[in-house]
This record gives structure tokens, sequence and C-alpha cells, in this order.
């Protein structure tokens, strides 16, 4: 826990109030929720911190809005909605307000390829010029292999990043002609499997061989092989600009100075739509990771042969001494606190969003925001780090498999005897005009955990508090000691109204 005064809170002493970040209703658990999880005390209590936590980020960054999600297996355990998805209206965002997913579209082209590979329509390891025949990019001087599906899902093809028109400078983005038309002035930038190359324009050209091989236009193609047989019913393959500013969220762009940030001229992505183009809800890539999950598990076909997702989630490609340059077949592969997860970021102007699943525990998070600047993938992996093992531990207590492994020993809060007092009264958000120390505190098990709403990394800089006498506890140290005492001033109500810790306080908030 800090009583110091940081330049984040300067900032936010110091300016007026941002309208960005007024504060508007929590929207309402989804009605897929699953309360038999959600409801597990311990998880519940983490993700009422992680509420808390997230409104002072959104607040202290100023992002728009925001609406994330988990999911654990088939059932949304929770999701909700912060800020606006139109600011100057002060209309909310809520888990069903539809975001640009940007390259999380990828995915969607990367499963239509190889379900046509399935369905032998198309050669993965064959010249992508054998499906899409305008295709002329001019070769490096001495190609080592042709430009190919697979190494444009794992994008070491070599080709350009982008294709030849200015749009991620404009937000203007070019219509199939004027891609054909520049794609001969084009150059490859490596040799097949030399290096790492992002390339949209690849997915752009995957996405045309996906047409190609079906004979089906890639929209109607995609809407009738994933889309509509997974209920994804508020996902569409280009963004719904007629719904912009009310189901549809305003981009905004970076703050330049001060709080200002100005919206986004409506823009589709035309050609680039196979890399960039998709309109979702986090609810609905929900969707998403339930089927990955339940065809991994059953095994068999559905919509892709699970032996087919299986391969797009391997590694294909990993950067010499670069753990964090891995690539599956479309799907990024990473690592955090040792796991393994696989999923796609997202940037378009005005939209950033991060999808990230880990198969082996049924998990997956979805971050959604509408601004330049901000980072959806501190909000999902911090997500994941407060609440992903609770999630699993309450999942595996609700539904024990035949077989599975013995529960994990107690941890010590719950070797603890219960405490002489109801925790509950203590729960809120504690704050301080005059310093960056602003905590949420919540019963865990037997003990209070404290969280400061500052830090960038909360589940890590978690403190737990155990109860001493009266409205008195101590801090609980690594080694299960006790440290220094920590005491709360209770009010009439026998609610507490100040936490003292270090001769200094914080008042409660609420």
């Amino acid at each position: 826990m800090r009583f110091k005064r940081t330049a984040a809170a300067i900032a936010l002493v110091s300016l007026p109030a941002p309208s960005f970040a007024q504060a508007v209703p929590a929207a309402q658990m989804s009605p897929a929720a699953a309360p038999t999880v959600a409801a597990d005390p311990k998880l519940a209590a983490r993700l009422r911190a992680a509420e808390a936590w997230i409104e002072t980020q959104i607040a202290r960054e100023n992002i728009a809005g925001a609406s994330m999600a988990i999911i654990h297996d088939q059932q949304i355990v929770w999701s909700r909605g912060f800020g606006y998805a139109n600011v100057a209206r002060h209309v909310p965002a809520t888990a069903q307000t539809r975001y640009s997913i940007c390259s999380v579209s990828k995915l969607f082209t990367s499963m239509a390829a190889m379900r046509e590979r399935d369905a032998g329509r198309l050669d993965i390891d064959k010249p992508i010029g054998d499906y899409v025949r305008w295709y002329n990019v001019r070769d490096v001087a001495t190609p080592d292999g042709p430009v190919t599906a697979r190494g444009i899902m794992s994008h070491v093809a070599g080709l350009p990043r982008e294709a030849d028109t200015p749009y991620w400078s404009e937000a203007r983005f070019p219509d199939l002609a004027t891609v054909k038309a520049r794609l001969g002035e084009q150059t490859n930038l490596y040799r097949a499997y030399d290096t790492l190359q992002y390339s949209n324009l690849g997915m752009a050209l995957l996405g045309e061989a996906v047409a190609a091989s079906s004979g089906q236009d890639y929209h109607d193609y995609v809407r009738a092989n994933f889309l509509a047989p997974l209920g994804m019913t508020r996902t569409t393959s280009e963004l719904p600009v007629r719904l912009r500013g009310g189901e549809f969220a305003i981009g905004y762009a970076s703050r330049r100075s001060g709080w200002s940030r100005e919206a986004i001229h409506p823009y589709t992505l035309n050609a680039l739509a196979p890399a960039a183009g998709f309109a979702s809800t986090v609810e609905d890539l929900g969707k998403f990771a339930s089927w990955q999950f339940r065809l991994l598990a059953g095994g068999g076909e559905n919509l892709l042969k699970s032996s087919t997702l299986r391969e797009m989630q391997r590694v294909h490609w990993m950067t010499p001494d670069k753990p964090d340059e891995t690539w599956g077949l479309g799907f990024a592969s990473f690592q955090q606190g040792g796991k393994t997860f696989v999923g796609h970021g997202g940037y378009c102007p005005g939209y950033r969003t991060s999808f990230m699943m880990r198969p082996q525990d049924k998990l997956a998070y979805v971050v959604m925001i509408n601004v330049d600047d901000g980072e959806p993938g501190r909000f999902a992996s911090e997500l994941y780090a407060l609440t992903g093992a609770d999630i699993v531990r309450a999942a595996a207590a609700l539904r024990p498999l035949p077989g599975a492994a013995p529960a994990p020993p107690q941890s010590p809060s719950e070797a603890l005897p219960e405490p002489a007092i109801d925790l509950a009264p203590y729960e809120g958000v504690y704050t301080a005009m005059f310093s960056a120390g602003d905590a949420y505190v919540a019963p865990y098990g037997n003990e209070l955990m404290v969280i400061d709403l500052f830090v960038d990394k909360p589940a890590g800089d978690i403190t737990r508090l155990r109860h001493v006498s009266g409205s008195t506890f101590r801090r609980v140290r690594e080694n299960d000691s006790l440290g220094e005492e920590v005491r709360f001033d209770m009010g009439k109500d026998g609610r507490p109204t100040r936490l003292w810790w270090h001769s200094n306080y914080l008042d409660r908030k609420k």
C-alpha cells in the first residue's frame, strides 16, 4: 500500500473532471452469466475489486469507453461496460456495445482458409497466386520459396506490411480495385520464412483466396460458415457505420494535450476487411471462445475439425531469442506467468481490442476500448491475474471431473479459523485527497485483501490483513508472519469511516 503523491495523482487533482471520466451506471450482468461460478465469494470479491481498479484506470487514462468480459467454458462469468460509447450524447458503453475488433478479424479469415483447406479446395502450401490470379507483387532478388497461405497466417511470407496507400495515416481504406492497381508496384520485403513481418496486405490477399477457392463472396462465406452458426448476431465483417454513436461506439483519437479527444470520422475497411474489418461485442467474442472450448474438448468436427483448430493454435514460428514473437496459424501465442495463451490483439483508428484465451483452463478474456492510446491487453492480463485461479477453482468445485487432480492445498488464509467479526462491512473504496493511495478493501476468505487502485499490476500488489481484535488488523507478511497494525474508525452504523495505516489515513468513499 502506498501513501505518496504521483504524477498521475497530480494530473487528476489539478485538472477539471473530464467528460470521459464521468461515472455511468454499471451494466447489468449478462443474462448468460454463470451465477454458480461468479457467486463464489472469493471470486466475487476479486471481481468487485477488479471493477474498482478498472474504473480508476479508465478515469486516470481518460479512456472514452470500454467493454470487458470473462468467459469460462460455455458461460460468461462477468461482463460490463465502462464510460461512454458516445461521449457527446452520454451513451453508456455496455457489454452489448459494438466496437471495431480490428486485427482480431484475422482469426476468422485464417479459420476460413483452414476450412477451405480441409475441404480440399485451398492448398495452403501452394503459391497464393494460384488462387489470387491478379497477384503480382515483385519478389526479392533471390526468393527461397513462394508466398503461401501458410506463411501469410504465421506472418512469415515476406510480404509488405500494407497495401500501397496511406490508410493508417488518413483512416480511409482502399477498395479492391485500388489494391489491385498498386500491387504490381510493391516488392516483397524478405524471403519467405526469413523473418517475421506482420502483414495486413497478406490477410487481405488470403480473404481473396478464400473467395476464389469457395466461389463465394468473402463476407457471405464468413457469415454463413462462422457468424450465423455461432449465433454471433452482433458481429459483422465490416464496420456498421449506420449504428455509429449508438450500438456501435464512436472511435476517439489519442490525446494530443490536456483531456481533449477528437472523434474519428466514420470509415470502413473495404479491401482490408479480411485483415481488420470486423466489428463485434465482448459477449459475441465470448461465444467465439466458447465454441473453441467445445470443439477442443469434444473433438470431431463443428465448423472446423478439432485437429485443425489445435494445429492453428500450435506454434509455427518463433523468432530466435524473441519469445514474444510467436505465431500459430492466425493465432498469436504468448506467455504470462509461465502459462501459455493464444489469441490476438487489434488496433484500428479509434479502437483497440484484446482477445486472449487459455484453452487448457477454458478461460477467455475480452477487452474492447474506443480510443487510440489505451492498452486493452493490460486490462485483459490483469483481469486474468486477479481472477483466473479463482474461476478455475470455483468451476472445479462445482463440476469435479473423474480422475481430476486433487484440490490444491489450502492457502494460509483458508486454513485460519473464521474471524470473530463480520468482515463484509469493511468492503469499499478508501481514498486520500492528497495521495495516490486509493484502495479497495474486501473480504477474501478469512482475511481482508487490499488492492491499490493506482498501480498498473494490482494482482501483484495485493496486501492481506488479518483480524486481531475489535476493528484492528495487522498486515500479513510474505512468510505469513504479522507486520504493522492497520486500524479502522467505525461509524455509528457499524461501518468503517476511515482506515489508518502508518499514521496516515484513507477516508471511506463508498
